[in-house]
């Protein structure tokens, strides 16, 4: 194949033959203002392959050996891994205010059973948020259980599309600039300092996580475990509005009853489900599945 300096420009067919190849894989939805976004994106992974056209490159997804592969390594490029530790304090002290709720309903009938919250971090991506969820349900007040004699476990599932965003958050290592949002406490109590300006999250909480590569669009076909918390926030941006609404529902039936559903603000206006109800806040969108 030709060396190239600048791919031609995109036309209007190209991009929706793109468009529709997206949204159909992943559910995706790439409006024409991100136009630019793709072709960058594209750009350097046809350079990467030594590819001159986009159809030769659209092609190459679909046939041959290691074209699975590929559209892997291309969906890690086009999928947006925007996150950080403590992205939003105040849905993290939803969390930790409904898990607490939950103890303390568990501890008004005198039981020698330990307490047990499981947490569903949907879109982690390279684990920042999952491992902020740990560390708030390891804060919980568990006095009332402990007097009781009793246990408190917890367990977080992070999902995500992108399997190198998935093997990054497995390790748990990040690098100080990253753990600026981290209080200095918690830095010292959950990770344990590598060299090089480098931190990796102590296996106390590694232990709690499981992360699972899944796409969003395909969870009518996964196992529906139960979750007392699902967390989902800025991934419902990426699809439109009536994947959106299957998407919820999908949620709904994995939550617990009396569990807890949050939003990212706005994605997902008008939300009407007879199994949920909204959470009076100001500041998140969030839902609780009756019957707690």
């Amino acid at each position: 194949m030709a060396a190239f300096e600048q791919l031609p420009e995109m036309n209007s067919e190209e991009f929706y033959r793109w468009q529709q190849l997206l949204e159909q894989r992943t559910g995706v939805w790439l409006s024409e203002n991100r136009k630019s976004f793709l072709v960058t994106n594209l750009a350097q992974r046809m350079r990467e392959r030594g590819f001159d056209r986009y159809q030769d490159y659209f092609d190459s997804l679909d046939s041959g050996v290691g074209s699975a592969l590929e559209w892997a390594n291309l969906i890690d490029l086009l999928t947006v891994h925007e996150t950080r530790f403590f992205r939003d304090q105040a849905s993290m002290d939803l969390v930790r205010n409904h898990v607490e709720k939950l103890i303390s309903k568990a501890t008004a009938v005198e039981s020698g059973e330990p307490v047990n919250a499981q947490v569903w971090s949907v879109g982690c991506s390279t684990g920042e948020e999952v491992y902020s969820l740990a560390m708030v349900l390891s804060e919980v007040n568990t006095s009332a259980l402990d007097k009781q004699g009793r246990n408190f476990y917890f367990g977080l599932t992070g999902v995500d599309i992108s399997f190198p965003a998935l093997a990054q958050a497995r390790e748990g290592i990040y690098h100080q600039r990253k753990l600026l949002s981290v209080p200095a406490i918690m830095l010292e109590e959950y990770f344990d300092s590598l060299a090089d300006g480098y931190y990796q999250v102590k296996n106390q909480l590694r232990h709690r996580t499981c992360f699972v590569q899944a796409n969003v669009q395909e969870l009518e076909s996964a196992p529906k475990q139960l979750y007392d918390v699902i967390y989902c926030q800025n991934v419902l941006i990426y699809f439109q509005n009536a994947r959106r609404e299957e998407i919820v529902k999908q949620f709904v039936n994995r939550l617990a009853p009396g569990g807890l559903l949050i939003l990212g603000p706005g994605e997902l206006n008008n939300l009407s489900h007879p199994l949920i109800e909204k959470v009076s806040t100001k500041h998140c969108q969030a839902y609780l599945r009756a019957g707690g």
